[in-house]
């Protein structure tokens, strides 16, 4: 793949150098490379459901539109992106310490960037990536765009055996269309607010990378999708200073906490799909694991029926 990369960076740049893989995990891959003297980061596609192009449109659009700090944007193609390196940027799979400092933090980046972007954002759905540039093949109303959240995942699932689950999803939501009555406007929601995403220094959000889940979204949909991987029942202090956080700059829409077991259903269907694109574990653990996904979400339907 390193060949793939130094054609495509000799496209665009005078010169180029590829200093060092920092990240490979499908279906992405993430280079630090030198484009015209410049310090910056290559991450590109290794995979069908890669959005490297997606992700640096939106990184882009974000950094135009908001005060939240994200690398400058170099260069987006359909599948790779070129980002001037950041500082302050997390490194990959090295996050900071989940402390009350850095949930606080958080929470307030998080809630600017949804508050700096509800006014330019008018439909819910997925980004695309167009030209270089991001749009929103979209819906006027969340409970259609949920619906094809799920069903864009659908394929993965059903490749590995788990489209069941997948439906029984789809034919809830086809049958509860109220679930999201009061959600609140769409807003650019980051998709995977996480340590590992968010640098926060002196208190503040100093970095925010990895896009490349970004959907229009209720503001609801990013703030459930960063607690359910980050906080737990032994980090309830630190989940509260992330709430604390959030609310200081932004309101949350009446009903909210009433939607946490929806938002938590649709992550779960998500888990299924990086568990097998990803391939970070063997066959028996994998299929423990999907297992155990699968209990989850029918157990979820259960007491949401």
């Amino acid at each position: 793949m390193k060949t793939t990369v130094e054609k495509k960076l000799e496209k665009h740049f005078a010169s180029h150098r590829i200093v060092r893989q920092l990240h490979d995990v499908p279906p992405h891959e993430v280079y630090e490379v030198s484009v015209d003297g410049r310090r910056a980061v290559y991450k590109g596609d290794t995979g069908l459901t890669g959005s490297a192009g997606i992700e640096g449109g939106v990184t882009a659009f974000v950094g135009q539109q908001t005060s939240v700090p994200v690398p400058e944007i170099l260069l987006t193609e359909d599948d790779y992106y070129v980002a001037a390196w950041h500082p302050d940027a997390p490194t990959p799979d090295e996050g900071q310490p989940t402390d009350e400092g850095w949930a606080y933090a958080t929470g307030r980046g998080l809630a600017t960037l949804h508050t700096e972007t509800a006014n330019v954002i008018e439909r819910y759905g997925q980004f695309r990536s167009q030209n270089g540039s991001v749009t929103i093949s979209g819906y006027d109303e969340w409970d259609a765009a949920a619906l094809d959240y799920v069903r864009s995942h659908r394929p993965v699932l059903a490749r590995h055996g788990h489209v069941d689950i997948a439906d029984a999803v789809i034919d809830f939501l086809s049958e509860h269309p109220d679930t999201f009555e009061n959600t609140g406007e769409p807003v650019c929601c980051h998709g995977w607010a996480t340590p590992e995403h968010v640098a926060v220094v002196n208190d503040r959000v100093a970095c925010m990378v990895d896009s490349e889940h970004a959907i229009a979204a209720p503001g609801e949909f990013d703030y459930w999708r960063t607690c359910m991987p980050t906080f737990d029942s032994r980090s309830e202090n630190t989940e509260r200073a992330f709430r604390r956080g959030y609310e200081s700059i932004r309101s949350l829409p009446r009903g909210f906490d009433d939607r946490k077991p929806i938002y938590v259903m649709l992550n779960l269907i998500y888990y299924f799909e990086s568990l097998y694109v990803q391939d970070q574990h063997g066959p028996g653990e994998t299929a423990e694991r999907a297992e155990r996904l699968q209990d989850s979400v029918t157990e979820m339907l259960e007491k949401l029926s």
